[in-house]
């Protein structure tokens, strides 16, 4: 990724690429707050915003800040049900994505505290992915992983991870293609959802391990089995997406940061998961982690 078609470098295009869309959340939050259809391009922007920021800079604080207020703004429109705002699955794991990895409290407990069930949930008015259940179930799994984390509830985890299980089996690569014309998109779209649903669902596991190793009145054994199946999901997902960007003909800028990996190696941290292997895969200079900056999941402060 070090230069673009015709000689115009990566820098160039990042530069114009953040002022652009600097003017457009300026636009998008004037026009947020009388009309809830521009929260979701706003939070968007935040987050495109936040990836070239990061790219250019390696702010810690600037990139979570702007991760915050597409956090905090996808937030208020999933609590306010504001006229306009389509409520759709993968909105809402954005907002979960988007508050863990800026370290964004109240939004993380708010979102986690909505209820996404598609029927009597935030999401019963969704007019997205109305076609694929898929997203529905993984938009549920995740707020009860969300939830047993900050309850350390037994119960919701074991939840989750059924939950976590039916987005597997009912993930259909054939929507993926249907939805990207791009095969190799289709790959990447449909390989990630399966690691976000396995990391969620490993999670899930490890505060369950935790709650029976506590009523045995045991300590809970930090398997190294356990923490190199978490890490080789992401280790595969990191290399899908190296692949991804290598082959495919266009520009994906949100994906100078893999977002879903910041935020649920953070969630898993928050559950007790050691996170010594990725700060070896750093160490070792390991390419595909690029994606996954440490620093964005250390304790530095957002300054």
């Amino acid at each position: 990724m070090s230069s673009f078609h015709g000689g115009q470098s990566n820098d160039d295009y990042d530069h114009r690429s953040l002022k652009h869309e600097r003017q457009m959340m300026a636009t998008y939050r004037t026009a947020s707050a009388r009309d809830g259809a521009s929260l979701q391009p706003l939070a968007n922007s935040c987050w495109r915003a936040a990836c070239f920021e990061w790219k250019l800079y390696r702010s810690v604080g600037t990139t979570r800040r702007l991760l915050g207020e597409a956090a905090r703004t996808l937030a208020r429109g999933f609590l306010r049900r504001r006229p306009g705002f389509d409520p759709n699955p993968e909105q809402y794991i954005l907002g979960l994505h988007a508050s863990i990895a800026a370290r964004e409290r109240d939004a993380f407990i708010a979102l986690a505290a909505a209820d996404p069930n598609p029927r009597t949930g935030i999401l019963r008015e969704a007019r997205a992915f109305l076609g694929s259940r898929t997203h529905f179930r993984l938009a549920e799994g995740y707020a009860l992983v969300a939830r047993a984390v900050i309850e350390r509830e037994q119960a919701k985890a074991r939840e989750a991870c059924q939950m976590l299980e039916a987005a597997r089996v009912e993930n259909e690569r054939e929507w993926w293609e249907r939805q990207f014309p791009d095969p190799l998109e289709a790959a990447w779209r449909n390989s990630e959802h399966e690691a976000v649903c396995v990391l969620l669902a490993a999670v899930a596991g490890r505060i369950v391990s935790e709650a029976e190793a506590a009523e045995a009145g045991q300590t809970l054994d930090e398997s190294e089995e356990t923490l190199k199946s978490f890490a080789s999901v992401v280790d595969r997902a990191l290399e899908r997406l190296q692949e991804f960007v290598e082959r495919d003909v266009n520009h994906h800028p949100k994906l100078y940061l893999w977002l879903p990996g910041i935020a649920l190696c953070g969630l898993a941290s928050s559950a007790g998961v050691p996170l010594d292997w990725l700060e070896r895969q750093h160490e070792a200079n390991n390419p595909v982690y690029q994606r996954l900056p440490l620093e964005l999941l250390g304790n530095q402060p957002s300054n």
